[in-house]
């Protein structure tokens, strides 16, 4: 091989790691960036007294809006996202065999691990709002998301989808109470009165699609202003079935 080709073949490697490097960059500032929109929903959270004025609420919104979409469903594995302090983790033990508790701050992990102390049905994990880190693929039967999704941007809302496909079982579901909110376009749940964040049926529904799951049941609810909300159930296809079939 002549100088002048080892030269060429030398720059070539050189031109395509410097490409890696910098997709490998722009990743990580794309994943920051995330996770900082993620933090921006959950730090408001971290002492709140939120937790206990919606505590005697539970009981009513378990009976007439959760229980009905989700009582057929196989409880053996559920995993309970941005649980707070736990109220409806409280719900979901009864049922279940066992337990994830997930939530961005360290204070709603630390009031869960002394709220369900010697339970072992409960496993408690600190995320970084976006990724279900430490769940293994295929493991968790049912997610579960109540009065925190809201708040969430919904480019966290897809990532997480994107995790739930991960994480859950062939045929196992997911049921999130999202934001059905689109009066203010990028902007910040910080802005609006009702602190909820941009998303509506339609679109948590297509990012369903794109993260390879199917929903069941979508229902635009109220929550202080007439059809903000919608509770929406989605399914992993089980491995033997296809799209469309």
């Amino acid at each position: 091989m002549t100088f002048k080709r080892l030269v060429e073949r030398a720059l070539s490697i050189i031109e395509r790691l410097s490409k890696t490097a910098g997709s490998s960059q722009k990743e990580e500032r794309s994943r920051a960036d995330l996770r900082e929109k993620a933090r921006l929903s959950g730090d408001p959270f971290k002492v709140s007294p939120y937790y206990d004025l919606a505590e005697p609420d539970m009981d009513r919104q378990w009976e007439t809006l959760i229980w009905p979409m989700i009582k057929d469903l196989d409880f053996s594995c559920v995993l309970d996202l941005a649980a707070g302090h736990g109220r409806n983790t409280e719900k979901l033990r009864i049922c279940a065999d066992k337990v994830i508790v997930v939530d961005i701050n360290q204070e709603c992990i630390d009031f869960c691990r002394d709220r369900f102390k010697g339970d072992d049905k409960i496993t408690l994990i600190k995320n970084d709002g976006t990724s279900l880190a430490g769940v293994g693929g295929g493991s968790v039967s049912l997610i579960y998301c109540f009065d925190a999704m809201v708040h969430f941007d919904s480019e966290v809302v897809f990532e997480y989808l994107r995790e739930f496909y991960r994480v859950l079982k062939p045929g196992g579901h997911g049921f999130c109470h999202h934001s059905n909110f689109t009066g203010n376009p990028g902007g910040s749940f910080y802005e609006t009165s009702h602190w909820r964040n941009f998303m509506s049926k339609e679109l948590f529904a297509h990012y369903c699609v794109k993260s390879g799951l199917r929903v069941i049941n979508s229902k635009v609810i109220d929550w202080s202003l007439p059809g903000l909300d919608c509770l929406t159930l989605f399914q992993k296809q089980p491995s033997s079935q296809q799209w469309g079939t």
